[in-house]
């Protein structure tokens, strides 16, 4: 964790038991007073029970109220101690929210400007036409999205299959197969297939991401401005 968010995490557990300990303090004195207000109560009823004398029953009666007026007051404090807790609480989980938000923006929306006839097996799947590149991170002739700083990141494609044919593709992250996507058609010339997928990854600067062929395609990738696009995006949604 970096050390301003130790900072912010010290100075809040520290805001956070001083007021906790002012809470508890409170609740403490307000017991207190009601306790002795209970009892208090029970000795004027006692005194009209046995029909005192009116000045001493008075003086008892004034001692209750005032303690009545402190209980209150306790009550009050307690209750604007909270509020106040909860308000700090609030803010300092707010200022954690906004720092752990993308602070270096990285986005990016491609797509394949021609068909792909029948990808080989481990054929790179390049996304030639970049559109969005916010951050620099993907690479138009690779294919390969390169993390340009640590986070969270959402990548989304879909893959439009040509007839009579299948195709299967791995996305991977650095060396390892992290989804994957498969599409099948089997009827005319004029049937195909669109296969869409998304993926939520924790990334480290510097880790890639691109798609490969995980099988030797019996058919095209369709992509083309006279029927429909494949495409691949990604966007970093939070830094670690």
């Amino acid at each position: 964790m970096p050390n301003s968010h130790r900072r912010r995490n010290s100075v809040s557990m520290g805001v956070g038991m001083g007021v906790e300990k002012e809470i508890q303090d409170l609740k403490t004195e307000n017991q207190v007073l009601r306790n002795n207000l209970a009892k208090l109560k029970t000795e004027i009823e006692k005194l009209k029970a046995d029909d005192e004398d009116v000045s001493e029953l008075g003086e008892n009666i004034t001692v209750s109220e005032n303690e009545e007026i402190q209980i209150r007051n306790s009550s009050f404090n307690l209750k604007t101690l909270i509020r106040n807790a909860d308000a700090v609480a609030k803010s300092e989980m707010e200022n954690i929210r906004m720092s752990r938000l993308a602070q270096e923006p990285a986005a990016f929306y491609a797509y394949m400007s021609n068909n792909e006839p029948n990808p080989s097996l481990h054929h790179a799947i390049i996304f030639d036409v970049v559109k969005t590149n916010v951050g620099g991170g993907y690479n138009e002739f690779s294919g390969v999205f390169t993390a340009p700083s640590s986070g969270i990141f959402v990548f989304t494609w879909t893959i439009y299959t040509g007839s009579h044919g299948l195709t299967k593709f791995h996305i991977f992250v650095n060396h390892d197969v992290f989804d994957a996507t498969f599409g099948e058609t089997n009827g005319n010339s004029d049937d195909y297939d669109s296969d869409s997928g998304s993926m939520v990854v924790s990334l480290n600067a510097h880790d890639h991401v691109y798609m490969r062929s995980a099988m030797a395609c019996s058919t095209n990738i369709i992509s083309s401005s006279d029927h429909a696009r494949t495409t691949f995006a990604g966007w970093k949604i939070m830094t670690l």
